[in-house]
């Protein structure tokens, strides 16, 4: 099911040119922060929520993985990277806040700079928790409002010019994790408060 045509339209447009355009931060960052979090994922069945291009793909060993977007321009890029790869991964085009999945299926759920773009980040955070088995976790990095109040105030002031090209900048997406019903078990700091690494599980 696809939601969001504005979303669609716009991933859809961008995905040709979506890796060259993020290889700068993804050479000087990203990439490193990808390697922490897959350091420390656990389970086997594994749904990946917002794959694009499959810049994750590389990191999964022996797990089974299915991975959504909802852009099926950034899916075919992403299944390029499943063939040349030879990895377990099934893409499937379908929008996070109304996921085709059964309740307590995954074991665990990777999300990487998504949520700066759902729609309505919480219903899709409470999809994550409705389709995770109880004690699941959801790895996450995402970037966020600044918790330094100047730095917040001007996110929010840039907001709007950066969201016609696509993500908010000043979301408080620890909260809206919170308010899906997850209990945060960790939380680092990668670049200040903006870029994070957060692991949030489902209360048995």
């Amino acid at each position: 099911m696809v939601k969001s045509g504005v979303d669609k339209k716009r991933y859809d447009r961008a995905a040709a040119l979506y890796d060259i355009f993020e290889f700068p931060m993804e050479a000087m960052a990203f990439s490193r922060w990808r390697q922490l979090l897959f350091e420390r994922l656990e389970g086997n069945r594994i749904l990946e929520v917002g794959i694009g291009t499959g810049k994750n793909i590389r990191y999964y060993r022996e797990r089974r993985v299915i991975g959504i977007d909802i852009s099926l321009k950034m899916l075919e890029k992403a299944k390029e990277k499943v063939k040349n790869l030879g990895k377990n991964v099934e893409l499937i085009q379908c929008d996070v806040e109304a996921l085709p999945f059964k309740n307590d299926i995954f074991d665990a759920v990777v999300s990487t700079y998504v949520f700066c773009s759902v729609e309505n980040p919480v219903r899709g955070l409470r999809e994550l928790h409705r389709v995770l088995k109880p004690g699941g976790r959801v790895y996450f990095l995402e970037h966020m409002r600044c918790e330094n109040e100047i730095g917040g105030v001007i996110l929010d002031m840039l907001n709007p010019m950066v969201r016609f090209f696509g993500p908010e900048i000043n979301r408080r997406t620890v909260d809206n994790i919170k308010k899906a019903g997850f209990r945060i078990v960790k939380e680092k700091w990668l670049l200040t408060s903006i870029f994070r690494f957060n692991v949030a599980e489902k209360m048995s």
